[in-house]
């Protein structure tokens, strides 16, 4: 049976794509392994959106019509994904999103599901988070699209709230990667924190260059979840130490399957770096997998299925509960890098409702 998959293979965000394809390709090989689903064998028929809106639309629509798949697995972008999500809707085939936050990507979209947090609750952790580290002033950050204005969107309403203060904001594009000259001026304002929003290399770049102008370790500093990307983890070492992220799993934990899952991967790909995107498109196929299980093989069935899903454990060993609005409440895994192990320690788990729902932050987009 063919599942589809799209993901930004090559160009400026190839880095993010080929890691979801890596998520997504071992999830098949699984389930394959196991006997595949109902004993037939899962094909994934993949294609490369090149992290272009236009190209988005064009490659789901040949999974749909000329590839017939009985679902989609999308390992894309906010930007692509809400680029394909009404061809997806209009079609009615059903598409799981592994790593996109952006609330326009699912709002609307009776057939679409995602398996990530929605953008904005992971600043509203992070504003709550600060503020109780006792953080008063703050400069943000922002990447100047879906995902990024997402996340200042939940931090600015988490510091309004909370009566922290922001003396600085510069939105940025996401092929920026010098940010001297703002740094420079956020040292000056000698802010309690910093709040970033962006892909890895934008994160990266502000995290290292921050660092060797002296702003931070003294301001903390604290991104979403793309602190999980590949490029901080090859590219910021002692320059990122105590950086906090909110993020949606972190790997290794505890839980046998977790354990189990880490070892498949490491045996597989000669890592044992997960990142954001292979472990949400992991889990985003595994999710697809057992609808298909539960709803039969077609896409009015697998959507029936995933509509009907009350609760799914995810990488970390989190049974994760479902909403009616076909989002996850999804813990967010508050982490802080750790140069001398080279990865992301686990701080504490966030699973307070009032603080992980994606429900009240759909009020804010159209």
């Amino acid at each position: 049976m063919k599942i589809g998959f799209f993901a930004p293979l090559t160009g400026p965000f190839a880095g993010l794509g080929i890691d979801a394809k890596k998520g997504a390709d071992l999830a098949v090989s699984e389930i394959n392994g196991a006997g595949g689903i109902n004993g037939k064998k899962v094909e994934l028929v993949s294609y490369d959106d090149r992290g272009n809106r236009a190209e988005a639309v064009t490659v789901v629509r040949k999974l749909i019509e000329q590839d017939r798949v009985i679902a989609i697995v999308n390992g894309s972008l906010s930007l692509t994904s809400i680029a394909a999500a009404p061809v997806v809707n209009a079609a009615k085939t059903p598409m799981v999103v592994a790593y996109s936050n952006a609330v326009g990507v699912v709002k609307g979209h009776e057939w679409v599901f995602r398996w990530a947090s929605v953008a904005d609750v992971q600043g509203w952790v992070m504003g709550h988070e600060a503020v109780k580290a006792g953080k008063k002033t703050f400069a943000l950050f922002m990447q100047d699209e879906e995902y990024g204005r997402g996340i200042i969107n939940g931090a600015e309403k988490a510091l309004e709230k909370l009566g922290g203060k922001v003396l600085y904001k510069k939105a940025v594009a996401p092929s920026e990667r010098e940010f001297r000259a703002f740094l420079t001026e956020v040292k000056n304002l000698n802010v309690d924190a910093v709040f970033a929003s962006g892909f890895g290399p934008v994160l990266t770049a502000i995290g290292r260059q921050g660092w060797e102008l002296g702003v931070f370790p003294k301001a903390q500093l604290y991104l979403g979840c793309d602190m999980n990307e590949i490029d901080w983890y090859t590219g910021i070492g002692q320059f990122g130490d105590g950086t906090i992220g909110t993020l949606e799993f972190l790997v290794p934990t505890d839980h046998p399957f977790t354990k189990a899952f880490h070892k498949r991967w490491q045996d597989t790909y000669k890592t044992p770096i997960v990142t954001h995107e292979a472990g949400l498109t992991y889990d985003a196929a595994r999710l697809t997998f057992d609808a298909i299980k539960r709803g039969g093989e077609t896409r009015e069935g697998v959507r029936k299925a995933l509509a009907a899903t009350k609760s799914f454990m995810n990488v970390s060993g989190i049974n994760v509960s479902y909403t009616e609005l076909r989002e996850p409440m999804l813990p967010i895994a508050l982490g802080r890098w750790d140069s001398k192990v080279k990865d992301i320690r686990l701080v504490r788990v966030v699973d307070d409702p009032q603080l992980i729902d994606p429900r009240p932050w759909y009020r804010y987009y159209k």
